[in-house]
């Protein structure tokens, strides 16, 4: 049994990390939260997921050998998962507790009070701080998802940013564009632009649509892939079709490959309208050397240096976002000078690496403070 005194006097040994999310879906905040688990595994520390029933989430843990439960802890109503999760982290040994998304935060803070085990929450957009408060320490995905919680007032000496990493290997066997348009049947020579996230409204993929019916006035062969599900799938149908776009806009659905397809794409586009705390697939896109145009919101502004690898626009601003998405098309030796800016940034900011790193480095300071209260 790990007692309090091996939690907060470590010494620098392996830890043990609980890691605790609850979407159902496997998209942005999921996916970091695995490349982390198995950097941190890959560095001698054990970590243990718990979780919902997620057959995509558990899949991933799986292959990559993490240890992982499903456990009834969704809800913010659940007032047995704080609980549960008590108990479980007693179970496992944890010497802290790490949560992802709200519901998932609020309930871990919880059971770490009940069981005096230190408590981390990711923030992983503009959100609303009630199920953060009582978390020890919160990391945030950006500057601005930081400086938006302390805005709320949020002690700043409790937030720390830790930016979202990738690990630059997995790029460098990607089949080269052309094959993947082959694959996918687009022609070589027609421009490609694309959406890789969860099919919601705060994602902007309405505006998108809007952004190519315009777009098509100019490059009447443009195709647009919108990668990823969600609740908007119809809606997003709807829409196309009432503008007569099938030709022009594919819906493709929950792609595993994700970052393949992005290498047929001239454009990565990421319109979100509301709480974007970073925009993970704009990274993805830098890292294979692509543009990218994005709204001008907190997060989003620090994956993207304006005019330097990619341009924003402003939020729901459909005439904006062809307009930019336009400028890029009409010039490809800027695109490919912007794309080639992204990719070294990339490399040297974005890295799981670098966000391992971060993690440890974050999680033995909270475990030294927490020694001292």
């Amino acid at each position: 049994m790990v007692t309090q005194e091996d939690r907060t006097n470590d010494g620098g040994r392996p830890l043990t990390i609980l890691t605790i999310i609850t979407p159902s879906r496997y998209s942005g905040a999921e996916r970091i939260a695995v490349y982390l688990a198995d950097g941190l595994q890959r560095r001698g520390h054990r970590v243990v997921f718990a979780c919902k029933d997620n057959a995509q989430l558990l899949e991933a843990l799986e292959s990559r050998g993490i240890e992982a439960y499903a456990l009834p802890i969704s809800g913010k109503g659940n007032l047995m998962a704080p609980l549960l999760l008590a108990w479980f982290a007693e179970w496992v040994g944890a010497d802290l507790i790490h949560t992802h998304l709200s519901t998932a935060s609020l309930w871990g803070a919880v059971a770490g009070k009940l069981t005096g085990i230190p408590t981390v929450a990711s923030v992983h957009a503009l959100c609303i701080k009630t199920c953060y408060v009582f978390s020890d320490m919160l990391t945030t995905c950006s500057e601005g998802v930081r400086e938006y919680m302390a805005g709320q007032g949020i002690p700043e000496d409790r937030i720390e940013v830790m930016y979202n990493g990738l690990n630059p290997a997995q790029f460098e066997s990607l089949p080269p564009g052309s094959d993947v348009r082959d694959e996918l049947g687009l022609p070589q020579d027609s421009p490609v632009i694309g959406e890789v996230a969860h099919l919601s409204p705060r994602k902007g993929q309405t505006h998108l649509i809007d952004a190519v019916a315009l777009l098509l006035e100019r490059w009447p062969d443009l195709v647009c892939l919108l990668v990823g599900e969600g609740e908007d799938h119809e809606m997003l149908a709807g829409r196309i079709a009432d503008l007569g776009l099938e030709d022009h806009v594919r819906l493709m659905g929950y792609r595993p490959d994700a970052r393949k397809i992005i290498k047929a794409m001239d454009v990565v586009v990421l319109p979100s309208v509301a709480i974007e705390g970073f925009g993970i697939a704009l990274i993805e896109g830098a890292f294979v050397g692509k543009p990218s145009v994005g709204s001008d919101s907190p997060g989003i502004r620090e994956a993207i240096v304006d005019r330097e690898t990619g341009l924003l626009v402003p939020p729901a601003d459909a005439a904006a976002l062809a307009d930019a998405v336009g400028q890029l098309l009409a010039d490809p030796e800027r695109a490919a000078a912007m794309g080639a800016r992204g990719r070294e940034r990339a490399r040297e900011m974005f890295t799981l690496d670098r966000m391992v790193t971060r993690a440890e480095e974050l999680f033995r300071k909270l475990l030294r403070d927490y020694s001292k209260t």
